[in-house]
């Protein structure tokens, strides 16, 4: 056959499959290639060991969030989802990862790797070479991490895939989600292991319609689904019992043997469910958990089951990976009891006769402020009640009084300077950097600008001037924030009783969770599920305390006054 008809039959050919290739799913089976996790063998795509991702695939609503264990196909849907739209609907897409680096990583390890395996791709692709940006003809497929505006301004498309959005800054995904606005068609995506409570992931999962995988058990026919720990036999009481790798799932309605080896056999009936029958059907949530994988076995699930009794850590990550579920440790978060507790230890308002100081430097007294459009301050009182070389571990704080200004009411910092007079204040550094230097320098040696920075060593206090221009304290987040946020689960911290309501919520926000560092190894982080600025403005109070033992004997901020 002559080379030019048998390129017009292969043309021909491939546009009836094309026109064939109604859905995502059909599209993926017919033009992805992967390797076989086990053989590493090139194989066509194919959801068999994955039921549950079919009609993820192929899901019609504006908003899709799925909120999963580790390694369950999810990904792999989303990666589809974006070859298939650029390729079939001819649509742009945009694929936001938490940082540059991860998706400079990813688009190397997964969406190169998928052009490589699969010629068909390949040959769609006329430009792959840009780390960030693969074209299409016409088309694009952007590829941004999530942290900084210049990635993901001027970025009109009509398909956006958020990939770990637990790790990814709120503000950012408002600014993504903006690059929609102007498309009348537009599908979002969102998925992540989940962290915390209602935070990320979790919150949006609540939102919308909450399904989850349902099939029918081989054993009563009843329809079911996978959950912990009502679907696993643990066998053994320890990682180093041998029995472990006898534990097996199990159906939570018979209490029926499930082989995890014919999981693909008896998956296959499965279907997702609503279980939020009020939710939007524009907003569909899924939540999927590593039960139903086939390449993790129910005796792993218990071996990390068991790690996580012993390991916070540990028992976040069981939660997070393997079950799909956020995760709140012990002490983790401050509630409503331990700030009740507070108050009542206080005994004091506002208004409280004597609450202020009669004469300069009788007391002890920081002031934190947190400052932005709006700036929150707290003004504490310590007591040294107990021996100890860390000054911040030796005193107890009494928060005095609360409160928040506008922007353009930066003359009530001078206010309160000489209110309480003030042995020392730590300022938030930014936004409005410029104020908070004329601040310190008026107030040389009482004030001092605060930025967070991670790998300082502990309650360490590095200071230099260097950037700002004003003496400038550089801490670690975390340390310190376990500090501060410490003394309302130790009782080392009273409240006055008329404390707003907007304090507590703020102090309830910030929860301790753990990430992975570098070496791969679990750090403490703190994470916001809200507004958290009075929390921080108490925290630089906190920072306030050493700094303030420090100045010379006899200062007072009266001389400024």
């Amino acid at each position: 056959m002559h080379p030019l008809l048998a390129d017009l039959k292969k043309s021909i050919a491939d546009g009836l499959v094309s026109q064939s290739l109604t859905s995502c799913y059909r599209w993926a089976t017919k033009r992805r290639i992967i390797p076989d996790k086990v053989t590493n063998l090139p194989q066509p795509y194919s959801a068999h060991k994955y039921p549950w991702v079919i009609e993820l695939h192929d899901t019609q609503a504006p908003f899709n969030y799925a909120m999963k264990g580790a390694q369950l196909g999810v990904t792999e849907v989303a990666i589809n989802r974006a070859f298939y739209l650029i390729d079939q609907m001819k649509r742009d897409v945009l694929y936001v990862l938490p940082t540059s680096l991860i998706a400079s990583d990813f688009s190397k390890t997964r969406f190169s790797v998928a052009l490589r395996y699969s010629p068909y791709l390949a040959s769609i692709f006329t430009d792959t070479n840009t780390v960030n940006l693969k074209q299409a003809g016409t088309n694009n497929l952007y590829i941004r991490g999530s942290r900084g505006e210049s990635n993901l301004v001027s970025i009109p498309v009509s398909e956006l895939i958020l990939d770990e959005v637990d790790r990814m800054d709120e503000k950012q995904v408002e600014l993504a989600l903006e690059r929609l606005s102007g498309q009348i068609k537009k599908c979002v995506w969102g998925i992540s292991t989940p962290t915390i409570p209602n935070h990320g992931i979790h919150k949006l999962f609540n939102l919308g319609t909450q399904e989850h995988f349902v099939f029918q058990c081989p054993r009563c026919s009843k329809r079911t689904q996978l959950v912990w720990p009502d679907c696993i036999e643990i066998i053994g009481d320890s990682i180093h019992d041998p029995r472990v790798n006898e534990s097996y799932l199990k159906c939570k309605e018979c209490k029926g043997r499930l082989e995890h080896e014919l999981k693909p056999d008896w998956l296959v009936s499965g279907k997702w469910e609503v279980f939020a029958h009020n939710a939007n059907p524009d907003f569909r949530s899924f939540a999927i958990n590593q039960l139903y994988s086939f390449t993790v076995s129910p005796g792993e699930i218990v071996v990390a089951h068991f790690k996580g009794l012993g390991s916070e850590a540990a028992n976040k990550e069981f939660h997070n990976s393997k079950l799909g579920l956020p995760f709140v440790g012990e002490g983790a978060q401050i509630l409503d009891e331990h700030l009740d507790k507070a108050v009542g230890r206080g005994g004091h308002t506002n208004q409280t006769p004597g609450l202020r100081p009669r004469f300069a430097g009788e007391r002890l007294i920081t002031l934190g402020v947190d400052q932005g459009k709006w700036s929150y301050w707290v003004a504490c009182e310590w007591f040294a009640d107990r021996m100890s070389s860390d000054l911040n571990v030796a005193a107890r704080c009494k928060i005095l009084a609360v409160g928040k200004f506008h922007e353009d009411e930066w003359h009530r910092l001078d206010e309160l300077m000489a209110e309480w007079q003030v042995n020392a204040c730590v300022i938030d550094a930014d936004p409005q950097i410029n104020e908070a230097r004329r601040f310190a320098k008026k107030y040389e040696g009482f004030v001092w600008l605060c930025r967070y920075r991670r790998g300082k060593v502990g309650k360490e206090i590095s200071i230099s001037e260097e950037d700002t221009g004003a003496p400038l304290a550089t801490v670690d987040r975390t340390n310190w924030l376990s500090a501060s946020l410490g003394r309302f689960l130790t009782d080392r911290v009273d409240l006055p009783a008329d404390v707003p309501q907007e304090f507590r919520e703020h102090v309830k926000s910030l929860v301790r969770t753990y990430e992975r560092d570098d070496m791969g190894n679990p750090v403490a982080v703190y994470v916001n599920t809200g507004p958290d600025h009075f929390a921080h403005a108490f925290n630089y109070g906190e920072i306030a305390l050493p700094l303030a033992a420090s100045l010379s004997t006899g200062e007072n901020v009266e001389k400024f006054l």
